[in-house]
């Protein structure tokens, strides 16, 4: 989906702006040991192309963190008539997805499962392999700190935008 991919520029984006030495490009290339002639305009255009399509796989699974219509669907999982027209299941979830589709369905809303996410579950994914490869603090929060933002800011278009 369109939306998806404009999410998943947002890391890419964000990466240029966070990682350039500017901002905190000197502090996290000085403790993984690059030099600043490492990243060539080719390495740039490779490691942003990978970027993008893995914010694209992130962005089309936030949606069922973000969006809280998409449990309705997963509960009935399997069901066939969820997805019969005419049948009472597809006539109650239409019935509420009508009512009550567009709850909650706002970039705000969005950003902050997006931002909970980045804390409560990349964070501490981060903070494992910093310590199991002795890394400093600083490179532990540094990626934390980018992940969270890309998630807050992804959370919050697929959540608004998302058909």
């Amino acid at each position: 989906m369109l939306v998806n991919l404009y999410a998943g520029l947002v890391p890419v984006v964000v990466a240029l702006i966070w990682y350039n030495p500017y901002l905190l490009g000197r502090l996290w290339g000085s403790q993984v040991g690059f030099a600043k002639d490492t990243f060539t305009v080719t390495k740039i255009a490779i490691v942003s192309v990978l970027t993008l399509i893995a914010g694209y796989n992130i962005a089309n699974s936030l949606g069922s963190i973000v969006i809280h219509q998409h449990g309705i669907y997963s509960m009935l999982a399997g069901n066939p008539d969820v997805r019969t027209p005419g049948t009472e299941l597809y006539n109650t979830v239409q019935g509420l997805m009508d009512k009550y589709g567009r709850n909650y369905r706002t970039f705000k809303h969005g950003a902050f499962h997006g931002m909970n996410t980045g804390l409560y579950f990349v964070l501490p994914l981060l903070l494992i392999v910093g310590v199991i490869e002795n890394r400093k603090v600083s490179w532990i929060l540094v990626h934390a700190a980018y992940f969270t933002i890309c998630l807050a800011l992804m959370g919050g278009i697929v959540c608004a935008y998302m058909p």
